[in-house]
């Protein structure tokens, strides 16, 4: 168990480092639009978390994909082409066509200060 918590937290580090070496982009209903609010009453802070983040490697090249937060808010992330059709200065050539089959889909969380975490399950072998 605590080697689990221990590389979630390294993933949760990483998943940092590298929102701040990137741009921020996320724009609501322009880039993602919410699609389930789930349990969230105020949605604000989450609008807030996204319009700061760039969620980049959860985007693929012609498909919407949906990222799913603990309290069951769902947001569906508009795909690349989409982005640069309305405007957007990116490549989609960048943007995989779609993810691999053994990935797991990370569970989303609201963090303090608006930070968007994400939680990985890792699979396979435990020592």
């Amino acid at each position: 168990m605590k080697k689990q918590a221990t590389i979630r937290n390294f993933f949760v580090l990483i998943f940092f480092m590298a929102f701040i070496g990137l741009s921020a982009q996320e724009q609501n209903n322009q880039t993602y639009r919410i699609i389930d609010n789930g349990s969230v009453l105020n949605v604000q802070p989450y609008l807030d978390a996204l319009n700061a983040c760039n969620m980049k490697y959860h985007r693929l090249k012609n498909t919407r994909t949906t990222i799913v937060f603990e309290s069951g808010l769902k947001v569906e992330l508009f795909s690349a082409t989409e982005l640069q059709t309305a405007g957007l200065n990116i490549n989609p050539n960048d943007y995989p066509d779609s993810f691999p089959a053994s990935r797991v889909e990370p569970l989303f969380q609201l963090g303090a200060n608006n930070f968007i975490l994400e939680k990985h399950t890792v699979q396979g072998k435990h020592h």
